[in-house]
């Protein structure tokens, strides 16, 4: 793993660390897959009859049209996250019918991406695992990495449920109202988008918006202590007990 950051937590008053990069070995892209495949059977997304090798690879896997970004604590993958790059991003081609957004018109083609497969799994070794700042540091992984290879903006597709949860984190990614959903009934997600009373919602992101906001949360001194440059604390005290009783961390 190369790891970009790493963050302290207390965990039964002993402190874990949790680390946040770029998968760089088979070892870890193996167990990657196999993450992303036992979170989506285990909720009903997939189909694991579709998937004898019991790990989640698609054809943007296999063409190497992704980059990828992992959590792992005490050597076992927690979170991902990856970023597609193609010419045109599944949102719009396999799942979504919609006018694009003006703030997406003016990104071309060539930098734009698409945010996939955003996981966070629970796990059973440690009693408070802060789900939700796992999940922005995996972002920073990606913003960063956006940012310094011309990715301005693009799309996602995510439950309506994860939707409000990044609005209580006010993260700022913006809903696509009028759109009609297209998903083909062969395809492998067919599950995970016709799931009654669970909708899935197409959004955009604007890199910069992510990157700056994210920056503003980790210079919260009540929040976080700062290391060193890539590493943080995440504090100890009342003010982080209130956020973790409102569920926010």
């Amino acid at each position: 793993m190369k790891i970009m950051y790493e963050l302290s937590v207390e965990d039964n008053k002993q402190n874990k660390t949790i680390y946040f990069g770029v998968p760089n070995c088979e070892k870890e892209l193996q167990e990657m897959y196999r993450l992303r495949y036992n979170i989506y059977t285990s909720r009903g997304y997939i189909d694991p009859k579709l998937f004898p090798s019991q790990q989640d690879i698609d054809d943007y896997d296999l063409s190497g049209k992704c980059d990828y970004f992992i959590a792992k604590v005490d050597e076992q993958i927690i979170g991902t996250v990856r970023l597609i790059k193609d010419q045109f991003l599944p949102t719009e081609k396999e799942c979504f019918s919609f006018e694009e957004p003006s703030d997406i018109k003016s990104i071309s083609r060539e930098n734009r991406a698409e945010i996939g497969r955003l996981i966070v799994a629970r796990n059973d070794n440690n009693k408070y695992l802060p789900r939700n700042i796992v999940m922005l540091f995996m972002i920073k992984c990606l913003a960063d990495f956006g940012l310094n290879s011309g990715i301005s903006g693009g799309y996602a597709f995510i439950k309506e449920k994860l939707d409000s949860k990044l609005k209580k984190l006010k993260i700022p990614v913006h809903t696509i109202d009028n759109y009609r959903q297209i998903y083909q009934q062969e395809g492998v997600l067919y599950n995970y988008f016709n799931q009654e009373g669970d909708k899935v919602i197409p959004i955009y992101f604007i890199t910069d918006e992510i990157g700056k906001y994210i920056d503003d949360v980790l210079h919260n001194s009540r929040m976080f202590q700062k290391a060193e440059d890539t590493k943080y604390v995440l504090r100890s005290n009342l003010y982080n007990g209130f956020l973790k009783m409102l569920g926010i961390i």
